[in-house]
């Protein structure tokens, strides 16, 4: 009798862990729910798609280092005339720009070529918060 429970057991078992799998249904046909499902692919990357969710992956398309940064400001302020040298200083957000104009400057034209740089400045690097100063 105790074998016979055992075994009675065992399908009960087996019958509900099929009917919970969902494997004996009674109907065979696929539910609305399946047709709703879109198929995305990775991009080709070869970093299965993670370029968009790293910052500072340098597969990035936005990567940039500060030397980066520092030579494309640089190769703005060498675009306008009058500046003999300049001091570039990145700190996080914000970038110090100090401008040594050359000596046959005037008070005024000294004070255009300042916004000349801070307006070149900012249009090309609007990530930084620039402040443009002259140092005579």
């Amino acid at each position: 009798m105790f074998k016979g429970l055992v075994k009675f057991t065992g399908t009960i078992c087996l019958i509900a862990s099929l009917v919970g799998c969902g494997m004996w249904t009674g109907n065979n046909k696929k539910s609305n729910n399946d047709a709703n499902y879109k198929v995305q692919n990775y991009k080709q990357d070869g970093l299965l798609g993670i370029t968009d969710v790293n910052p500072n992956n340098p597969m990035n398309p936005t990567y940039h280092h500060y030397e980066d940064d520092t030579n494309l400001m640089k190769a703005v302020l060498a675009q306008l005339p009058g500046i003999q040298k300049t001091n570039i200083a990145i700190n996080g957000p914000s970038a110090k720009v100090r401008i040594t104009p050359t000596a046959s400057l005037t008070a005024a034209q000294v004070e255009e070529l300042r916004s000349q740089a801070q307006l070149a400045l900012q249009t090309n690097m609007p990530r930084y918060n620039i402040q443009v100063t002259m140092v005579r």
